[in-house]
């Protein structure tokens, strides 16, 4: 199993939910108005100065699913042209 964390411009919102609908993915821990900085990419504090804020969403996934999201996550990243959306994988030891 694999776990991901998504992180993504929130005027993205709509359409993550729906990819992630498309690759089955049945539960999942969503996160509003994330604040924060990217390595690249002006920070985000919701306020007058860094307007904006992100969505973040974590779930664990069986390898077939978490290759299914991967591909799906990955073309969107690319027609993005990296802007506004970040994915984590990681690996997943246990789930209880």
């Amino acid at each position: 199993m694999r776990m991901f964390l998504i992180i993504y411009d929130a005027e993205l919102d709509e359409e993550v939910l729906h990819l992630l609908n498309e690759c089955g993915v049945t539960g999942f821990t969503k996160w509003d108005r994330v604040l924060g900085k990217g390595r690249e990419s002006p920070p985000k504090m919701d306020d007058a100065v860094w307007p904006g804020f992100n969505c973040a969403i974590a779930l664990s996934a069986e390898d077939h699913l978490a290759d299914r999201i991967l591909d799906k996550m990955a073309k969107f990243a690319e027609r993005l042209g990296g802007k506004g959306f970040k994915l984590f994988e990681l690996p997943l030891i246990r789930e209880i």
